[in-house]
């Protein structure tokens, strides 16, 4: 369904506006978005597009590749996380991050691979229910049916794990 809007004076011709029920509100090419509290950056996240809705979630969507790079309380980097696609659910504080979604911690030297990718950030959680594939700087990989966590990754736990040791 769309909307016309049709406007026309006396001396004009029609001018003719359609705008389509679910298109997005504002469109942007390869944007950087920084997210701060008290004025202390918390994180940075780029998109090759992101199109933002005006719809009851103020969704945000992330069709083409998203990095979201998270700091610390000294502005160093703690966690890369990235992905091929991704939606941020501004009003229910809930992103969902799909399709090669790779999350390096850089303070613990892990690096975890799944496809489907969830971050709460009112109970201030991330999970996957989907495989998850974790590889340890000592190179323990370690794999299970999804995982649940803190958002800064301390209380990482996967789910039906399963260990592999690389013996070279």
């Amino acid at each position: 369904m769309a909307l016309l809007l049709a406007m026309s004076s006396c001396h004009q011709d029609k001018n003719v506006l359609v705008l389509e029920e679910n298109a997005p509100t504002q469109s942007m090419k390869d944007a950087t978005i920084q997210y701060t509290d008290s004025g202390q950056l918390q994180m940075i996240m780029w998109g090759e597009e992101i199109l933002n809705y005006d719809d009851e979630d103020q969704t945000q969507e992330f069709p083409n590749g998203v990095k979201a790079t998270f700091y610390d309380e000294f502005g160093q980097i703690t966690t890369v996380i990235t992905a091929n696609e991704g939606t941020n659910f501004q009003k229910k504080k809930l992103m969902n991050l799909r399709k090669n979604v790779v999350i390096n911690d850089l303070r613990k030297g892990t690096i975890t691979y799944t496809e489907d990718f969830y971050w709460n950030q009112d109970t201030r959680r991330i999970y996957s229910n989907v495989a998850v594939r974790q590889v340890g700087k000592d190179g323990l990989v370690q794999r299970g049916t999804g995982f649940e966590s803190d958002e800064e990754m301390n209380d990482f736990r996967i789910r039906q794990p399963r260990f592999e040791v690389n013996m070279d």
